[in-house]
């Protein structure tokens, strides 16, 4: 490593020569500092510069000619960048060679880059910023570059060297030994074993104020001095600019995040890269006091710039020691967009229980007892905060899966270009409303945007009510539908003992397993069917008349019923006949929950007026829809406009357009079918083995399991519910609980599950079940 520290010095009359000889080169030359290399500017008469560096023969040539072609290759990959510009001889070679004594010393032609060199000044914010994007600019440049010797070779400021140093820490001033020892001896434990892990090509490895150009107005206009490139992690180039770009008068934390900042404009660091920042910053800003004592044992003098550097390393390591490691490690998170660490976790469960309560309400509200800590999920997985993982079977937010890794990409990806709303036209809105009508079919060509299943139910009973002219709705006892006020009226089973409107009518849930017709009756779905007629003309008789009633096609909180042939063709056909319309409410049956259908109603063969859709569409992200018949829209209208602020916003559009991507991919509509059958199939197996079991039915990936004391008498058995459901927790998998009696396990995982976690899920649910 020490044979290239001292620069060549040949004569000047010699080299002048070999200029004109074998580059055509003559004029003004004057000399520029190098810490390797012998450098020059050569002033033309016509006023152009080039810059003329004799090689140290030390440095090999295989590096030199490296250094040559990587110029060319930037300058075919990044036109626009600003870096020397390779001079190749009169005979088209890449270098000089110049014999003097014993030694050939290889001989390197540039183009001269207009500005000054930045030096001991100071960047601003903003120049500070797009340096980092250069920096960034030019490691995408030289991605794609490939050259043997980088990878070979052995350079002092490479800071994965800086062990090799440890010699020269005895001869730092005694204050700054103990600091100097703690970051090799970091470096050695952990920062030099996560690099190996970290992404590596072949980078600049010395961009510091000294190799960096500015224009009059402190703007970066250039990288010059490729003699340090080595093969390496990328990120060095960014912690060694960030060492180097320090001084005591810049706030030390401002100039660190205005680098990361300007980089990652340009190319996302990985997690690993920025949690290393910091460690990489030091060690660089370390290595000026150790390589300058090496250079000082060895009779080597150091260039006068190297004495600035020298002096403020130690006070800038102290100073980013004084700030707190964890705190520039979050502010550099920061400048990455990774988002801070998360929140600590309660040390128990009272803690976080008292927590909760101190902040959003007295009442719970949680599954469990005592609730699940969660803190991420995956697939169909969820994991605790103590690193248990769970089953999921029971949460639609997330259709496809926890996490999807596209859905996730879509959003983020989005959520980094562009988040408006419709009051401009924008691409993802129109693309995602032209898939849904498409899916929609039956003349349902009318898309209007919200934020969730609430608000869109609420919008198409204000529609309903407009375009009919009447105000009495249908709903199923013990639906739910929302929140918002007018839709807590369709929602019953959000407060049953405190339910009343009186402009709502509540159909009689058609469950042929205990309900008033079975099965074996004929005609079974026009029967229940048929008690709609009293409701209808009730409504009438009071002035309401029917404007529309709204269905879940899985009738999800009447215990997931399969519900007779006809029966929905029948509510429909009378609500019609009444003047009103049908709501199909999707956000729970749609989307292929009941695969192999798409819509939950397309199970039943009813034609809606209205499909609403909420948040499952878009995996979790807030998103809701309304999906009509124009004339139904344009009616609306005329009372007025209607517009929600962020109803189909940029990112929404394309979390639920990736979402459609990945029903349509991953085959989940056979996949719902295929795999909620096999499912069935292993929980019935359940029944021979324990008679609490009293029926299990479903469509799809939509399941319910009723429990009952004495399968002849059906008598429900809600009251073993909330210990079944810790039960089957403990067993390592998740269930809800459902229906009038709070007697049916709700099992509607993401249609992402497959028959492995249904065989999973058997199991548990068994366990649990011989458990009580």
């Amino acid at each position: 490593m020490l044979d290239t520290l001292r620069p060549p010095a040949l004569p000047l009359d010699l080299l002048q020569a070999f200029a004109l000889e074998y580059y055509g080169l003559s004029g003004a030359w004057s000399a520029l500092e190098g810490e390797r290399d012998q450098n020059y500017r050569i002033k033309n008469s016509d006023g152009r510069s080039t810059v003329f560096k004799v090689c140290h023969p030390a440095e090999g040539d295989a590096v030199l000619q490296c250094q040559a072609a990587a110029l060319e290759h930037i300058a075919a990959a990044d036109p626009a960048l600003t870096v020397p510009r390779l001079i190749r001889t009169r005979d088209g070679v890449l270098l000089g060679g110049l014999t003097h004594g014993a030694s050939s010393y290889p001989i390197m032609a540039l183009s001269w880059l207009e500005g000054r060199v930045l030096g001991g000044e100071t960047l601003a914010r903003e120049a500070l910023f797009e340096m980092g994007q250069l920096l960034a600019r030019l490691g995408l440049a030289l991605r794609g570059f490939i050259h043997g010797a980088p990878a070979e070779r052995d350079l002092v400021w490479d800071t994965r060297n800086i062990r090799r140093l440890a010699p020269e820490v005895g001869n730092l001033a005694p204050e700054d030994r103990a600091l100097a020892a703690e970051i090799l001896a970091r470096h050695e434990a952990v920062t030099a074993p996560a690099l190996r892990c970290m992404r590596a090509q072949i980078i600049h490895g010395d961009v510091h104020p000294h190799n960096v150009l500015v224009d009059a107005q402190g703007r970066v206009t250039g990288i010059i001095d490729f003699g340090d490139m080595v093969h390496g992690p990328l990120v060095l180039d960014l912690a060694n600019a960030a060492g180097d770009f320090l001084t005591p008068d810049m706030n030390a934390a401002g100039t660190i995040f205005e680098l990361v900042r300007g980089y990652r404009s340009v190319t996302p660091l990985e997690e690993a890269e920025a949690d290393a920042l910091v460690d990489l910053i030091e060690a660089r800003l370390l290595m000026t006091p150790l390589v300058d004592a090496l250079k000082a044992s060895n009779g080597i003098a150091s260039q006068d710039y190297f004495q600035a550097f020298n002096s403020r390393s130690m006070p800038m390591i102290r100073e980013l020691r004084r700030i707190g490691h964890d705190e520039v490690r979050a502010l550099i998170r920061r400048a990455a967009a990774f988002p801070g660490a998360p929140p600590q976790h309660p040390k128990t469960a009272e803690e976080a229980i008292a927590r909760r309560r101190r902040v959003m309400g007295e009442k719970l509200y949680v599954f469990y007892d005592p609730p699940l800590h969660i803190v991420k999920g995956e697939g169909v997985w969820l994991t605790a905060s103590d690193g248990r993982r769970y089953l999921d079977c029971y949460n639609n937010v997330p259709h496809v899966g926890h996490a999807h890794p596209y859905v996730a990409e879509a959003i983020a990806r989005q959520a980094r270009t562009l988040n408006t709303n419709t009051r401009y036209i924008t691409d993802q809105a129109l693309e995602y409303a032209e898939r849904l009508t498409e899916l929609a079919g039956e003349g349902l060509t009318a898309v209007t945007f919200v934020n969730s299943g609430s608000e869109a139910n609420d919008l198409a009973w204000r529609m309903a009510k407009a375009f009919t002219g009447h105000t009495g709705g249908l709903c199923m006892d013990f639906a739910y539908h929302g929140v918002s006020e007018a839709i807590d009226a369709f929602s019953p089973s959000n407060a049953p003992a405190h339910w009343n409107a009186p402009h709502i009518r509540l159909l009689p849930a058609p469950d042929v397993y205990r309900g008033p017709y079975g099965a074996q009756d004929a005609d079974v779905g026009e029967c229940y069917a048929a008690l709609a007629g009293p409701l209808i003309a009730e409504l009438r008789e009071k002035g309401f008349g029917v404007a529309a009633v709204m269905v879940d096609s899985a009738f999800m909180t009447n215990g997931i019923l399969d519900a007779p042939a006809g029966y929905l063709q029948g509510i429909a056909g009378r609500v019609r006949q009444a003047g009103g319309l049908f709501i199909a409410d999707e956000v729970q049956s749609g989307f292929g929950r009941m695969g192999p259908s798409f819509w939950g109603h397309r199970h039943h063969g009813v034609t809606p007026d209205f499909i609403t859709i909420g948040k499952p569409a878009g995996n979790g992200y807030p998103l809701g829809a309304v999906i009509t018949r124009p004339e139904i829209l344009s009616h609306f209208l005329q009372f007025g406009p209607f517009f929600s602020t962020f109803g189909g916003n940029n990112v929404a559009g394309a979390a639920g357009m990736a979402v459609l991507d990945v029903i349509r991919d991953e085959n989940l509509l056979e996949n719902a079918r295929d795999t909620g059958a096999y499912f069935r199939r292993g929980l019935s197996g359940l029944m021979q083995k324990h008679s609490l079991i009293g029926d299990v039915r479903g469509v799809g990936l939509a399941t319910g399991v009723e429990l009952v004391h004495n399968r002849a008498s059906k008598a429900p058995a809600g009251g073993v519910m909330h210990r079944l459901l810790n039960l089957i927790r403990d067993e390592g998998a998740l269930v809800g609980g459902e229906g009038k009696s709070g007697n049916v396990l709700k099992i509607r995982p993401p249609i992402v599950f497959s028959r492995a976690d249904a065989d999973f899920a058997v199991a548990a649910i068994g366990r649990a079940f011989a458990r009580l």
